[in-house]
């Protein structure tokens, strides 16, 4: 009956934490949106693999694994350098991009990467 009641305490607690995440800010929307239209692959990124729209999911602030919220990063620069590192690390492309639902800067992974880098 405790574990029961604990973990309805835990659903509710997400829920708000869900719900005021919801909340996307204009001013990192229209941030987003003009380094999303400076990249090289903006057309591809909106219309083909319309991978650009992601940022509009939860999943691009929160971890999908943990429920955690991801690695804030307070600049584009600290960002771009850690996608690079994890990049190489990893052996696949890791992008960097300005979250709408707070101040910050993640990075992240299209599931359809394979597990190497693009050849352009």
């Amino acid at each position: 009956m405790k574990n029961q009641a604990t973990l309805k305490e835990a659903q509710v607690v997400l829920e708000v934490q869900e719900y005021k995440m919801a909340k996307t800010k204009f001013k990192n929307f229209w941030i987003w949106f003009k380094d999303q239209c400076k990249r090289k692959t903006a057309f591809r990124n909106f219309f083909v693999t319309r991978n650009a729209w992601g940022a509009f999911s939860i999943n691009s602030h929160i971890n999908q694994h943990s429920h955690q919220p991801k690695v804030m990063f307070n600049t584009i620069e600290g960002a771009r350098k850690a996608a690079e590192k994890m990049g190489k690390k990893h052996n696949t492309h890791f992008s960097y991009y300005k979250c709408l639902f707070c101040d910050g800067y993640h990075i992240g992974k299209n599931r359809s990467n394979n597990g190497s880098k693009p050849t352009v």
